[in-house]
């Protein structure tokens, strides 16, 4: 790439990425423990990391790598530094997920990109992802959650990088299948996502003379997910949840899984699809000379991907209709993922072909707006990061002052109150309830092992 235009966007979308990391960094310091998290510090505590897995699954929730990981880092969640080296792993894990996953992809098409560009282009893809994702708290910084759907997502993709590759087989099947055994068992809609991958690309290629796919990595990549997976299914903490969820007649529930498809098409991606456009413009532009690829019709654009249109439309629907099933509902927007990843990965793939077309259409303006796309994105960027950052900061004061606050309660007190903490914006929220039986309260209350109940009081200042 060596257009002095393609060098210019380059650049501003190195100062995208970078303000991306910038923010993500500057929320990840203040991150502090929420909810849950209470709770498996303890559990952590005292019976350590593994066991503490086995409590989970066998009485709650069986997903048992995360589950690991959570713990792992909970485990030292009293040094400061835990929280902080978590989210810098999970971007790491991202960075490295998606860079492999380009090299391999530049390398089976040929594409103009050398290997920094591959670097630059990587963080600025898990830029568009955060910033296209339906939930950032919980799905990015919440940090009992970030290794089911996060990490899981990360790890199928790195997995699946590698069956564009070539180095070492021995080696490489070892880390398809230990990325896949993660996944499957990371999280059920990560789970039934990758396998409705691995199935329809091991359907595609099995009469196909492509040698660009190592089926011999596909088939570990799919075992391995189909372990980690059965693995979580056969958990009792499984049977211990669903007594939670509503109990529907099964008509009932495939008419509400069908519910969830026409919403997920007609009503949740649309409104995450104008941000993820505006990211993806400048891929636009360095596809447009890239012929092979490019698309002049809508037939074109339709007819030529219609493998990409079925695996994105098996996709929605495996998830909307797991999600009826199981939850009578859409569920949280954590489990929505992979469809983030999704679309992402389509208007990127459409962007690059359609290259050609919205010069033409644009007159040879295309440049223009991209550079204006990039400059509205780094915008969109900074705007938030003087409201979001500010925020976190505020946050994480008022959360340090009521650590000291509860830290200094006396047990033997009847009624412990402590401050409400104030809006925790993009971070996950560890305020509490003014109910002392709500599980945040309870939670919060076993960690610093108080036996009296703890309750959020609005009256009193927090840390402001």
């Amino acid at each position: 790439m060596t257009n002095r235009q393609e060098r210019i966007i380059l650049s501003l979308m190195s100062i995208n990425a970078l303000a991306f990391v910038v923010i993500f960094l500057f929320l990840a310091f203040n991150y502090r423990l929420a909810a849950d998290d209470y709770h498996h510090a303890q559990m952590v505590s005292q019976h350590g990391i593994w066991d503490a897995m086995v409590y989970y699954y066998n009485n709650w929730n069986p997903r048992w790598s995360s589950i690991l990981v959570t713990n792992t880092f909970l485990s030292s969640a009293s040094k400061t530094w835990t929280l902080f080296l978590f989210h810098c792993c999970s971007l790491l894990l991202g960075f490295v997920a998606v860079w492999s996953l380009l090299k391999g992809l530049i390398s089976k098409f040929q594409l103009p990109f050398t290997s920094l560009q591959a670097a630059i282009l990587s963080i600025y893809l898990i830029m568009a992802t955060f910033h296209t994702s339906f939930s950032k708290a919980d799905t990015w910084f919440w940090i009992t959650v970030n290794p089911m759907y996060l990490w899981g997502t990360f790890a199928a993709i790195l997995g699946g990088s590698f069956l564009f590759q070539n180095w070492l087989p021995i080696a490489r099947y070892v880390l398809v299948g230990l990325m896949f055994l993660y996944a499957g068992g990371s999280s059920e809609s990560v789970a039934l996502c990758s396998l409705v991958v691995l199935f329809f690309v091991g359907f595609i290629s099995k009469n196909s003379n492509n040698q660009n796919i190592d089926r011999t990595a596909l088939h570990f990549a799919t075992v391995a997910c189909m372990v980690g997976f059965a693995i979580a299914m056969t958990g009792n903490g499984i049977q211990v949840r669903r007594e939670h969820l509503p109990h529907h007649p099964a008509s009932d529930r495939l008419i509400l899984g069908l519910w969830n498809y026409v919403k997920f098409n007609f009503y949740r991606i649309p409104t995450i699809l104008p941000i993820a456009i505006l990211a993806v413009a400048p891929f636009g532009f360095f596809g447009r000379k890239h012929l092979r690829f490019q698309l002049i019709s809508w037939k074109d654009v339709f007819w030529s991907n219609r493998k990409l249109w079925l695996i994105a439309d098996l996709m929605v629907g495996v998830l909307a209709m797991a999600l009826g099933w199981v939850m009578c509902e859409m569920g949280p927007e954590r489990t929505w993922f992979p469809i983030t990843v999704l679309v992402v990965t389509v208007s990127v793939a459409l962007a690059y072909q359609l290259g050609s077309w919205a010069y033409i259409i644009l007159k040879g303006r295309l440049f223009q707006v991209v550079v204006l796309a990039q400059l509205l994105l780094l915008s969109f960027q900074v705007t938030l990061g003087f409201i979001r950052v500010p925020e976190s900061f505020h946050y994480a004061n008022a959360h340090d002052a009521r650590t000291v606050a509860i830290q200094a309660i006396s047990d033997s007190e009847d009624n412990h109150k402590v401050a409400s903490l104030p809006d925790s914006g993009w971070l996950m929220s560890g305020d509490i309830s003014q109910d002392p039986d709500h599980f945040t309260n309870m939670h919060l209350g076993l960690y610093f092992g108080l036996s009296q109940p703890i309750v959020a009081d609005s009256s009193l200042i927090s840390g402001r």
